[in-house]
């Protein structure tokens, strides 16, 4: 027996194939389908759904969205990292990754027949299955997931992501293992009733690169490719059996962009089963307003909504032209751009039986960038209306729009319910009342607008500004990240000028290790250390250096100390430095805790004197375990400083090779050193006792392990740590 239409569940979520009858077309769900809400940053994460800070979704949780007033929820999944297919590819390229965060996919395999690993699919099961318990509907997607369809959109050898060199592609490959994973999917779900909605892709396209002449073309050729890659998702769900005849399915616009919807208009792909058991999907982040993180020359950041100007930071507003030091009325976001937009979607899909999903929207929450309490109030104000705007014209065209959640709960986030602590409270108040105003419900969730601006007032002082960060570890297991990120523009952009970097900062961080004694042989080895990092060049290219070998043991808790690293300190020398586009600083650990607060980031020239990057009169980006707010600084730049040299603090040099890791470092006096390989769930997967000499040592440890990993060498009280990836 399934559910019916508008959502009435059965006592039992184990349904029964009903092949012989259809199911109902995709426009008689659009009304009871709602509102929707997306896991975001979990299901789809590649290999581990909870490596960016998110727990697995619990029945708590879903209870909590369908509370608030939600009635669909996307689920954002990987196939292909659960596959035997990223087997196959990272063989292909000799068994290591192939650049930065785009792992394995650099060199893809001919494997085209990938088998989805059965537990997987049992645990994509059970969240579905929570959800339709609610009585509420999931879109099931095909996520970004390493980029093994999104960024191979193209046929032949391109050059499809910045910074990552010419890359050959088969589209037949691709579509081949498309067809492969949606008919074990839908096989696995093919007696699940109209609750159960699948799409075929994410947002393809969306990493291609940006160049002197724009964004690389998505153009018909590419279109036609998409097009196949969607044709075999169809015909695999559709030859599936079961309920899978009438499903309602879902396809996107190129990159997901609402200006290249008419792209898939006029190429909509065929569906076996007939007209009308079809959806269309965009996302909707106007990105000044969204997701822009720093002004550039062409154009600045949106704090307030039409509606809430600020009289006092005009060129903030929604709208603000650059060029012409004015307001446009009509730019991306605001309510004339929405009221369009969301009118010529109905036009091209909605009018003709296709209904249309946004399946993500939303705009981060910018209360670190905004020091100022009024401004920061009518910031927050007008993110509830924007919020509103999009909900309201949504419904309006009979489209179901989803907001983006991604469970962060620091500065910059999305997230309207909380779930990292497993508290499952309302996170964004005034953002849910002013979407489930728009779908007719009651709004009336307390407003934490006030508390949220008086957490974040800065004192006013003559002396200084700096930023306060509070690393706080989310998990008890595994390892994790705090990140500060500054992004740069303008004249900081040039780092050319100066020979390295430094810092100004005081605090204390502490870590306790994932095991409570020395019986178990990891208790005392909880750890932490401190990277500052930047990004450079179109490529995006990653540099770093080891900024506190043992946060805890060189910060001091009362005193600034200022960090100094040379371009020379880095693993790999910076190159690009005239269009430097990041710095920041990473604090990775296992349950680690604390403060830091820093004054300044300076720039040292190569005559010894220095100036200043980043005075934090706005606060930056964080991260991960960290979370920061702007403090004022009492005798900034003035107090009695405790140089510390990061030169001074010996470096290990490790090479990583298929079951071996291979470890130099210098030893001032002769003594009994250990070496250990700690995985990151903080287990000592690999030991190595070893008597040292001065000077150069060598040391080599053996594993059967792969992934993420420390590599801990302790000497006496000296600890060098480094980060690495086994083979």
């Amino acid at each position: 027996m399934r559910f019916n239409t508008f959502g009435i569940a059965a006592s039992s979520i184990l349904l029964t194939a009903a092949s012989a009858f259809a199911l109902p077309k995709a426009t008689a769900l659009v009304e009871p389908m709602g509102m929707g809400y997306n896991i975001g940053n979990t299901m789809e994460v590649p290999e581990n759904p909870t490596n960016w800070g998110n727990p697995l979704p619990t029945a708590g949780y879903i209870k909590a969205i369908k509370a608030a007033g939600f009635n669909t929820v996307r689920i954002p999944c990987a196939w292909y990292s659960h596959s035997d297919a990223l087997t196959q590819d990272i063989a292909a390229n000799g068994g290591t990754a192939d650049n930065g965060s785009y792992t394995h996919v650099g060199k893809a395999s001919n494997f085209t027949t990938p088998t989805i690993d059965a537990n997987w699919l049992k645990q994509v099961k059970d969240v579905v299955d929570m959800v339709i318990a609610e009585g509420m509907y999931v879109v099931l997607n095909s996520h970004w997931d390493e980029g093994w369809l999104e960024d191979r959109v193209y046929e032949g050898t391109a050059n499809p992501r910045s910074g990552s060199g010419d890359i050959a592609n088969s589209s037949a490959t691709v579509k081949a293992r498309q067809a492969a994973f949606w008919s074990q999917i839908a096989s696995y779900f093919k007696d699940y009733d109209e609750h159960l909605l699948f799409a075929g892709a994410n947002e393809p396209g969306v990493n291609d690169p940006w160049g002197s002449s724009g964004q690389w073309a998505f153009d018909d050729s590419r279109m036609q490719i998409l097009k196949g890659y969607y044709d075999a998702f169809i015909t695999s769900v559709r030859s599936a059996g079961g309920n899978n005849d009438t499903r309602t399915l879902i396809v996107q616009a190129p990159r997901t962009e609402m200006d290249n919807a008419p792209m898939l208009s006029t190429s909509w792909p065929t569906d076996p089963a007939g007209d009308g058991y079809m959806m269309a999907e965009v996302h909707y982040y106007p990105y000044q307003y969204s997701l822009m993180t720093a002004d550039e020359d062409w154009g600045t950041q949106f704090y307030y909504y039409t509606g809430l100007a600020s009289t006092t930071d005009q060129t903030h507003n929604m709208g603000w032209n650059v060029y012409s030091k004015s307001i446009d009325n009509s730019a991306l976001g605001t309510p004339n751009q929405i009221a369009k937009a969301f009118g010529e979607l109905k036009t091209m899909f909605c009018d003709k039986g296709i209904p249309v999903i946004i399946g993500e929207l939303g705009a981060i929450k910018r209360t670190g960038q905004i020091t100022d309490a009024a401004n920061l109030k009518l910031h927050l104000q007008g993110r509830a209306l924007f919020y509103g705007e999009v909900a309201k014209n949504a419904k309006a065209n009979g489209i179901v729009p989803y907001v983006w959640d991604t469970g962060a709960e620091d500065d910059g986030n999305m997230t309207i319910i909380t779930r990292q602590k497993g508290t499952y409270e309302i996170l964004d108040p005034d953002v849910l009342n002013a979407l489930q105003k728009a779908y007719g419900q009651e709004g009336n969730n307390k407003s934490n607008l006030d508390s949220l601006v008086n957490e974040n007032e800065v004192p006013e002082t003559a002396d200084g500004k700096g930023i306060l960060i509070t690393y706080t570890s989310k998990t008890a297991d595994s390892s994790e990240t705090g990140t500060l990120r500054i992004n740069l523009s303008g004249t900081a952009k040039d780092l050319s000028k100066y020979v390295g970097l430094e810092i100004r900062m005081k605090g204390e961080v502490a870590s306790a290790g994932p095991c409570t004694g020395a019986s178990d042989g990891c208790g005392e080895y909880g750890w932490t250390s401190m990277d500052l990092f930047m990004m450079t060049g179109s490529a995006w290219a990653w540099f770093d250096a080891s900024l506190l070998e043992q946060a805890d043991q060189q910060l001091d808790a009362t005193t600034f100390q200022t960090f100094k690293v040379l371009w020379t300190d880095f693993r790999t020398e910076p190159t690009g430095l005239n269009s430097a586009n990041a710095i920041g600083l990473n604090l990775y650990g296992t349950q680690v805790s604390g403060t830091i607060t820093v004054d300044y980031i300076k720039g040292i020239k190569a005559d010894g004197s220095t100036e200043i990057i980043d005075d934090f009169d706005k606060k930056p980006s964080t991260e991960g375990t960290a979370s920061g707010k702007i403090v004022a600084i009492s005798g900034s730049g003035t107090d009695a400083i405790k140089p510390t040299s990061i030169a001074s603090v010996s470096k290990l040099q490790v090479n990583v090779q298929p079951g071996l890791v291979n470890a130099s470092f210098n030893a001032t006096k002769a003594s009994r050193a250990t070496a250990m390989l700690m995985n990151t769930m903080g287990q000592v997967i690999a030991q190595q006792n070893i008597n040292t000499k001065v000077g150069a040592n060598e040391i080599q440890l053996n594993t059967n392990f792969r992934g993420p990993a420390i590599l801990i060498v302790k000497q006496g009280s000296q600890k060098n740590i480094q980060k690495i990836n086994l083979k």
